[in-house]
């Protein structure tokens, strides 16, 4: 994978600072304060979005009819599952 420009590394960062799902508009504030540059929403949005189709953060679709809503956070961890099953006798 390519590194990433200063601007969508800046962007990682924050997601994965947050709790939670992020807050679009905050994070759009929170990035153009810390890079002293300052792009539309679509702009940020896209970064988003490769971000997600690279596997870097997680971003979810929400859809009821012709409504839709994308939802990103960071990469959750998967707890217990990615473990290894232990085999041997118990007794």
């Amino acid at each position: 994978m390519r590194e990433l420009g200063p601007i969508s590394q800046a962007i990682l960062d924050y997601v994965n600072s947050a709790f939670g799902y992020i807050v679009f508009f905050r994070m759009i504030y929170e990035v153009a304060r810390t890079m002293g540059v300052s792009h539309t929403d679509n702009w940020y949005f896209r970064r988003l979005v490769a971000l997600a189709l690279e596997g870097r953060i997680e971003g979810r679709v929400y859809r009821t009819e012709d409504k839709v809503a994308i939802r990103f956070r960071r990469l959750q961890d998967k707890g217990l599952e990615d473990l290894p099953e232990i085999e041997g006798d118990w007794a």
